[in-house]
């Protein structure tokens, strides 16, 4: 039995602390149920959860039993089929009826439909193949399909366009000599992967450069059309009555372009994403033909590479908006269909980076996907979760995450708690090689002692981390390295520009900050406040980091100067020279740079800008000003771990083991606090509560007085309360 000791001097602080009488309850409860932020679970049903009689019934009981997930996303795996609803309807009824008995809320996830896709209306990636005209202008090629990273996706290869003309240089050509000679082409398609081009456009165009696009038709339809949307809305009517909690697309967007893991690798990604209904989209919001745009953005007339740099910027900027525009749609008519209660994910990162072929799969929308709760899945940095966190309207976020072993997947969602970011686990019934699965004791085990962890974190529900330094990346400095080709990286983006190394960098220097995209300023997300300040949903910032302004469009480039007008400490790394549409902007920028608190990246220069490090090696503070803790070394062997906090002179020291989270003041004394196997809390050296045994607790003050609540689930007819 837990003894439970509360000093005088502990019950004058929770009666007069404020010179009010207030009263103090204590309350006992078996365990903390959760509140405020579902704890999810990924459930990858196979066939046999559908085939095998009351399979799915066991497998939920043994989650209430056993786990602490309060949701599960149920997901397609090992060839089921979720847009199979006369199979599907049933099994789904009685599976959400089951959970809904035993407590547990299902979201449903799903896949894009691969079926009935029509071949004009299909995704697909254009290459250029570039040869010489003889002196008959004259010239044949086999071109064979690449790019494409699994072989079932390509349906079919065709020949789109063909330019002739004069080169002046590399990448540059005379204008008056352009010519598309396509309908000149003859073609002969041996098989879905090759494309044979013969060309006879007569001795007048001998000697001339001839650039062959070909087109790779993939197995998805166009996410700039509604084929897509149209399909996930059939498929959430198609289960309407079914009272599903939650709702998700998972990593959504183009996800089949060739992995590279050899950053000098001699086949580096050179495709790029059309089709009919994006050029029909593009066209109306540009007024330009997507298919010069396409050639533009490879070829600049002599003498103005300013048109390639602007039909590049364009073309990306654009295509980036294809997979967000899915997932927008889709969005909202999910919540007119299950209504507005429902939980919205997952992820639309992919492989987690800026760097690789993320761009080209879902267009980097990580902080722009409408969603409550930011979220992100496996490695992705901490600077880049509390960026979409707080580009979010969720105090909280979540990671969704998997690995081939257990261990890593406990050790971070247990050290992401401190800075507010909650662990989407997968999966159950995870059958894969290299894999381990949610219902494993072990799995069971140590993702319950982080979930309990969670559960208190999610009672107090503190605000985000007090971050003060914004890192800001040049989304259009990132899609575009041209002209300079050191720049240009394996995927035919700038991946020299080190944003998240640089982000990370100072956050293992001490000085938290949150990463976005400049994308944020464009869309109005990110503003300046009346006080000069940068504010982002809410949470203001006292100083920027700015990474590669170059190619900027105007609304950045307005925020820049409006920033560094009002004073606003900045910090530019790098140079900008043209803005978005290729016009030459050096003198604007010079007014920033020379306004500017620090040229050039710096972790040293970061005081300069007026910000501390934080300075707690096992803590956060959060914008609330509450703290949060956690030690994963206390939790795992039961030695008490000690944090200690300074409110506005009043020292606080805990004993807990696992995570604890405090706020207090001056006048109001100990206002909240919950930690995970509690036994001591002093106030400037003096020790106001203690529990002889560890045990999970809250403390909460208001207007009626303090109630302390503790999980004992042993015998508590006799506490023992020292009210000497």
């Amino acid at each position: 039995m837990k003894k439970l000791i509360f000093p005088i001097a502990f019950l004058f602080l929770l009666a007069n602390h404020t010179g009010n009488a207030q009263s103090q309850q204590i309350k006992y409860i078996p365990e903390f149920s959760n509140e405020n932020h579902e704890q999810i679970g990924y459930w990858f049903i196979s066939p046999n959860l559908i085939t095998e009689e009351n399979l799915y019934q066991k497998h939920i009981d043994s989650i209430a039993e056993n786990c602490k997930y309060t949701l599960i996303f149920l997901t397609a795996r090992e060839g089921a089929d979720f847009y199979d609803y006369k199979k599907m309807y049933p099994v789904f009824k009685n599976l959400v009826a089951a959970a809904h008995k035993k407590g547990l809320k299902v979201g449903l996830q799903l896949w894009g439909n691969y079926k009935d896709k029509t071949m004009e209306g299909s995704q697909r990636m254009i290459i250029e193949t570039e040869l010489p005209l003889d002196q008959s202008g004259s010239a044949t090629a086999s071109i064979k399909a690449k790019f494409i990273r699994f072989e079932h996706r390509l349906l079919k290869s065709d020949l789109f366009k063909v330019y002739a003309f004069k080169k002046t240089g590399d990448g540059f050509y005379d204008p008056a000599t352009l010519k598309d000679i396509t309908r000149s082409c003859e073609t002969v398609l041996p098989d879905k992967a090759t494309v044979e081009v013969k060309i006879k456009v007569g001795e007048s165009m001998k000697g001339l450069t001839a650039c062959i696009m070909t087109q790779q038709y993939c197995s998805q339809s166009s996410n700039w059309d509604d084929v897509e949307i149209n399909g996930f809305i059939e498929a959430m009517k198609a289960y309407a009555d079914i009272p599903f909690d939650g709702f998700s697309l998972d990593e959504y967007g183009n996800k089949f372009i060739e992995r590279i893991f050899d950053q000098n690798t001699p086949n580096p990604f050179r495709g790029r994403w059309y089709s009919n209904a994006m050029a029909r989209e593009y066209a109306k919001a540009t007024g330009n033909s997507l298919e010069k745009t396409l050639f533009d953005g490879r070829y600049a007339p002599a003498g103005k590479p300013e048109l390639r740099i602007r039909a590049i910027n364009e073309y990306m900027e654009f295509m980036r908006r294809g997979a967000l525009r899915v997932e927008t749609a889709v969005y909202h008519a999910s919540r007119e269909i299950y209504g507005k209660q429902i939980f919205s994910g997952i992820h639309n990162t992919y492989h987690n980076s800026l760097i690789n072929d993320e761009i080209w799969a879902n267009g980097i929308g990580w902080w722009s996907a409408p969603r409550a709760y930011g979220q992100t899945d496996e490695k992705t940095f901490l600077p880049t979760q509390m960026g979409i966190a707080m580009a979010h309207t969720k105090n909280a976020m979540y990671n969704q995450y998997y690995d081939a072993v257990l261990e890593p997947v406990l050790v971070k969602s247990f050290n992401d708690l401190r800075y507010g970011v909650r662990t989407h686990y997968h999966a159950m019934n995870d059958k894969r090689p290299l894999r381990f699965d949610l219902e494993d004791p072990d799995a069971i085990a140590g993702i319950n002692a982080n979930e309990n962890c969670a559960r208190l974190l999610n009672k107090f529900n503190p605000s985000l981390p007090d971050i003060r330094l914004l890192v800001i990346f040049g989304m259009e400095g990132l899609s575009n390295w041209y002209p300079n080709y050191a720049d240009r990286g394996v995927y035919d983006i700038n991946d020299k520009m080190k944003v998240e190394e640089r982000a990370v960098e100072i956050w293992r220097s001490g000085y938290l900050n949150a990463l976005v995209p400049s994308d944020l300023i464009v869309n109005n997300q990110l503003t300046i406040g009346a006080d000069g300040k940068p504010v982002l949903n809410g949470h203001k910032f006292d100083a920027v980091l700015y990474i590669n302004p170059q190619y900027a469009r105007e609304p950045v480039i307005r925020f820049l100067e409006q920033y560094t007008r009002k004073g606003g400490k900045l910090m530019i790394e790098g140079k900008a020279d043209r803005d978005f549409k290729g016009n030459l902007i050096a003198d604007r920028f010079k007014a920033i740079y020379d306004k500017a608190t620090v040229i050039g990246y710096s972790v040293e220069g970061l005081p300069k800008l007026g910000l501390q490090k934080n300075l707690l090696p096992d803590g956060c503070r959060n914008a609330d000003g509450s703290y949060t803790f956690n030690d994963l070394v206390a939790m795992r062997t039961g030695k008490a771990a000690t944090f200690r906090v300074n409110f506005e002179g009043d020292e606080y020291t805990g004993e807990y083991r696992g995570l604890a989270v405090i706020k207090a003041g001056k006048k109001s004394g100990l206002q909240k606090m919950a930690a995970t196997g509690f036994t001591s809390l002093r106030r400037n050296g003096e020790e106001i509560l203690r529990l002889e045994e560890p045990a999970d607790i809250f403390i909460e003050k208001n207007d009626k007085g303090t109630q302390l609540i503790i999980a004992d689930k042993n015998d508590r007819k006799k506490p023992v309360v020292n009210k000497l």
